[in-house]
């Protein structure tokens, strides 16, 4: 074994193991509103000034992603993973600590932010680099422990900050650096040049690309770059305005219970799970851009579905589809990006592209905070609803474009 390399294949269960718990905990931030409400009691903040926290660690984390992407490609992944495990378990932890938003800002948003980019995206770079037969399939599984993650934080998050209030945050922290560091050592890339046994793919360049390898510099100097950017952040948008605010819209448009509300969010992990895997298969079936025009179109009709709801079943079969299509679209982008502009720069690259996840989590929020009329009562959510659906069916638009530059590439 030499810089971290490795060649047998039997080593990449093992690896894709690692990277599975590594990524559960990764998404801890998706059960941040958990914390909400002893966050805003102990630094004397409002719920918008603590949820600025999520905004600040999302948009973190893609920065270091893409400086972990670029040691990755470089150096592989192991050392990252120490450090990381380290810098990630100690934000948590020290947010126990934070007596006012600036050090929740630094201690969750930045510190945080930072240690889950440096174990985001090489965990991913790295785990689906040994299986390129079946990149989609991988990536649905991968992924699906990002949704797992956030339903067994919910609960045991609950019961902490129950019995310890902020202070729960220092077993939190403690938990995940363990975990990192349990299994991080196992993460080592293939041999340059390694494939499984029996796949034998030729190497080519995909169509209307002019390179089989992009830089991380050539990949943005292109058009389909930064159409893929924007798609990216437009198929995030309307999942993560509901994750966002799931509870507080089944609060306000079905009168549900507090309690009640909080079994959407489950519902919502749930679906976001099972698209997940089924996404990743329909990847290496149809292909990525095909199979995002599944996601985007469920996605508009999961947004339409909801904004009708009057029932709880209703809703809650609208909310299914919208969780689906929303856990589709992460799985998409890591084996499209590997696609389009190569495996040499997977992680640099990856890293940049996923910054349209961070544009997302930006504006999903803020739609429904800016578009919701409480004057409506239980349609005050109606026109966040359809700056969405406009969002999704833009995206639409673009990737249909992209398909079109493809099959026109191939007809040439």
């Amino acid at each position: 074994m030499k810089n971290g390399l490795a060649s047998k294949q039997s080593n990449r269960v093992i690896v894709f193991t690692a990277a599975f718990i590594i990524i559960f905990c990764c998404s801890a931030s998706a059960a941040f509103s958990v914390f909400a409400k002893p966050l805003q009691e102990a630094t004397g903040g409002t719920a918008s000034q603590v949820a600025l926290t999520l905004t600040i660690y999302q948009f973190t984390m893609s920065l270091f992603g893409i400086i972990s992407g670029k040691i990755v490609d470089k150096s592989g992944p192991k050392k990252l993973m120490y450090i990381g495990g380290f810098v990630f378990g100690m934000g948590w932890l020290l947010t126990a600590f934070a007596p006012n938003l600036f050090m929740l800002y630094i201690t969750c948003g930045f510190i945080a932010g930072a240690g889950n980019g440096l174990l985001y995206n090489p965990s991913i770079n790295t785990a689906l680099r040994w299986f390129p037969e079946m990149k989609g399939t991988m990536s649905g599984i991968l992924l699906g422990a990002a949704s797992l993650g956030p339903l067994v934080l919910a609960k045991v998050g609950a019961i902490l900050c129950d019995r310890f209030g902020t202070q729960g945050f220092v077993f939190i922290g403690l938990a995940y650096l363990i975990l990192v560091w349990m299994v991080g050592w196992r993460m080592i890339l293939p041999e340059k040049g390694w494939k499984p046994e029996g796949w034998n793919p030729l190497a080519v360049k995909q169509p209307g690309m002019e390179r089989e390898d992009y830089t991380p510099s050539e990949m943005i100097k292109t058009s389909t770059f930064w159409i893929m950017l924007v798609l990216f952040s437009i198929a995030c948008t309307a999942g993560i305005m509901m994750i966002g605010s799931l509870s507080t819209i089944a609060q306000v448009q079905l009168g549900m219970t507090a309690v009640t509300a909080a079994n959407m969010v489950v519902i919502n992990c749930l679906a976001n799970f099972c698209g997940r895997l089924i996404v990743g298969k329909l990847c290496d079936k149809w292909g990525e851009n095909n199979t995002l025009v599944l996601v985007l179109v469920v996605t508009i009709v999961g947004l339409l579905g909801l904004r009708v709801a009057t029932t709880s079943m209703v809703f809650i079969a609208f909310l299914i589809l919208l969780g689906a299509a929303f856990g589709g679209v992460l799985v998409v982008y890591p084996p499209l990006t590997s696609k389009t502009f190569g495996v040499k720069n997977f992680g640099v690259n990856y890293g940049i592209m996923f910054f349209g996840y961070s544009i997302g989590a930006l504006l999903g929020p803020q739609i429904a905070a800016r578009a919701v009329n409480q004057d409506l009562g239980t349609s005050a959510y109606s026109h966040a609803y359809l700056i969405a659906v406009a969002v999704a069916l833009v995206g639409l638009a673009l990737n249909f474009y992209l398909i079109r530059k493809k099959r026109l590439a191939v007809n040439s």
